[in-house]
């Protein structure tokens, strides 16, 4: 397949995105975006009057991916991004000027595990460098985190949660950052380096968001540093703590936890929405959170503390979500994409065989106890 990256600067090119996003988000996804235009199968807002929408294209002409720029010295009435990623100390910093966005970032299911997105992520960092962005925000849901943290991206401010797209974590790249793209081994380095290093914008990053300075990503620190953020964040041992690693030794749990991340929510944070379509699994660490069926009042259905785990039965069956799960107090996350864990099932199969093990004797203890509820009733 020969992709190529294109701007889509005429109306035809234009509709042609639109359709694909409605594509992927509401066919695939089975998302509600507010903007979505049932009848004629597209999708778009206000503000795409505003940015630049980049793309991959096939030769044939099909679209296979999409990411919408925003430079908000072009928008019109910039407030409502502004209040949502909480720009303003930057603006009050840097200017309008040197504020981006970039958003509807998606790809065909046949271009999620190769090379092409690294070329619409250039694409994009080369718009951004052109437009004199100094920082460039965004947000993403739990299981993308990591990737986006490969890439340059820091999280820095508190989760929020989007009636159309779920539990989403602010995040923000500082483009210039020659630093922290070397550190995290960014595919962007290379461009990074043709231009100054923006000592100023990461010296008031680090002013502005200490808290944010400290890793939380396997990616970002050794297995060892990892897995003891793991045993302060749940005051025990995780080998005995969180049913999904018992059996395991500790070297195989930190293999099994090489792209996995810690993920904060605050209480009243819907942190998986029944009906979403989604395979990560999530431990809960620190706090409490309840399992509630039925939207959108809803009835809770049972409680989670520290150790249990939850979103195994969309991981393990491919379905959309079957209840939502709502943090009741400030809780800390462990996040495992399903595509890592996918990945890991292949390349260390006794391992996985045994945490599939602890994956069924959970869902089959909650089996068993719904069953005594309904038995009961």
């Amino acid at each position: 397949m020969t992709v190529r990256v294109f701007a889509a600067r005429s109306a035809e090119e234009r509709e042609a995105v639109y359709r694909f996003r409605y594509r992927i988000y509401v066919e695939e996804m089975g998302l509600r975006p507010p903007d979505a235009d049932h009848e004629r199968r597209r999708l778009a807002d206000a503000l795409d009057e505003h940015g630049l929408s980049l793309g991959l294209i096939e030769d044939d002409g099909t679209v296979l991916g999409s990411l919408r720029c925003l430079f908000l010295a072009d928008v019109p009435d910039p407030a409502p991004l502004i209040a949502k990623f909480a720009m303003q100390p930057a603006i009050d910093r840097f200017g309008l000027g040197a504020i981006g966005t970039t958003s509807r970032f998606m790809l065909d299911p046949r271009l999620r595990h190769g090379l092409a997105i690294f070329a619409l992520i250039r694409a994009a960092f080369d718009e951004a460098r052109a437009h004199g962005t100094r920082l460039n925000y965004g947000d993403c849901s739990p299981h993308m985190l990591t990737f986006y943290e490969s890439m340059g991206y820091r999280r820095y401010a508190a989760p929020f949660n989007d009636t159309a797209f779920g539990f989403k974590l602010p995040i923000v790249m500082l483009v210039g950052d020659r630093e922290n793209f070397a550190a995290v081994r960014s595919p962007l380095l290379r461009l990074a380096e043709a231009h100054p290093d923006d000592a100023e914008a990461r010296a008031w990053f680090a002013a502005t968001y200490p808290d944010a300075l400290a890793p939380a990503s396997a990616s970002q620190m050794s297995a060892e540093a990892f897995f003891d953020l793991l045993i302060d964040r749940v005051a025990s041992d995780p080998l005995h703590a969180v049913a999904l690693f018992r059996g395991l030794a500790r070297d195989e749990v930190q293999a099994f936890l090489a792209a996995a991340t810690i993920v904060k929510a605050g209480a009243g944070d819907r942190i998986v929405r029944e009906g979403d379509r989604d395979d990560t699994v999530y431990v809960l660490l620190k706090g409490l959170a309840e399992v509630v069926r039925g939207e959108p009042a809803g009835r809770v259905v049972a409680a989670l503390g520290g150790g249990d785990i939850f979103g195994e039965i969309g991981f393990l069956t491919a379905t959309p979500r079957t209840a939502s799960v709502v943090a009741r107090t400030p809780c800390e996350v462990l996040v495992l994409s399903g595509r890592f864990l996918q990945q890991f099932l292949e390349r260390q199969p006794a391992t996985a065989a045994r945490i599939l093990f602890n994956l069924s004797r959970i869902l089959a203890g909650r089996l068993a106890q719904t069953t005594l509820q309904l038995a009961g009733s």
